[in-house]
């Protein structure tokens, strides 16, 4: 796990407060500044899990094992009984994607264009490494205001045309870490549960 010197952290948050909307309950402002404060620090992480992608016409359940690195990643969403797996992995410029139904890796630098080409919904790869882990992607503004616990955790959020809640979390080494999420985005919806992080 690499931990960034808190003063350049404490600078980050900053200036991250700065873009953010307000959290929506002030007595909660504080908890989350920490919480938020927390995270920052956690660079590398694994974890195993539940995937659900559901259409009006469509579900595709799988187990999910997804390794993070700095900004380096491995997802491999993989479905029962040999119904098709997805493998997505950075590489310089962009990512590699494979699937069941392609024998070829196909590289590309938007994976979020490419999905949707090839399986016709959105999966916010950019966003999801953030989302995932209970804080909102500092690659976009946010809609509307933060909706907090008292533990300054992510109960709701919506951003990037997703409306994002966080149905559980669990405590992995004082770290705060959602293990239920629900995306949804239009008529498409994403459930995860997280059964086991490593940090």
């Amino acid at each position: 796990m690499i931990r960034i010197p808190f003063l350049f952290l404490l600078l980050v948050l900053l200036g991250a407060c700065a873009r953010q909307p307000a959290v929506k309950d002030d007595v909660n402002q504080q908890a989350w500044k920490q919480h938020q404060l927390s995270m920052m620090s956690l660079n590398d992480w694994k974890i195993q899990g539940r995937v659900g992608l559901y259409t009006a016409d469509e579900a595709w359940p799988g187990d999910l094992l997804w390794q993070q690195s700095a900004a380096q990643y491995d997802m491999r969403i993989i479905a029962p009984m040999g119904a098709g797996n997805l493998h997505i992995y950075s590489v310089q410029g962009g990512v590699m994607l494979e699937h069941s139904s392609n024998t070829e890796a196909m590289f590309t630098p938007n994976p979020e264009l490419l999905i949707q080409q090839e399986f016709g919904w959105i999966l916010p790869i950019r966003h999801l490494r953030y989302w995932i882990t209970g804080v909102p992607s500092p690659l976009e503004s946010i809609q509307g205001a933060l909706d907090t616990d008292a533990q300054g955790r992510l109960k709701t959020l919506q951003q990037s045309g997703w409306n994002i809640s966080f149905l559980a979390y669990t405590n992995m080494n004082g770290y705060e870490l959602p293990q239920k999420v629900l995306l949804e985005h239009r008529d498409l919806s994403i459930k995860i549960v997280v059964r086991k992080w490593q940090i």
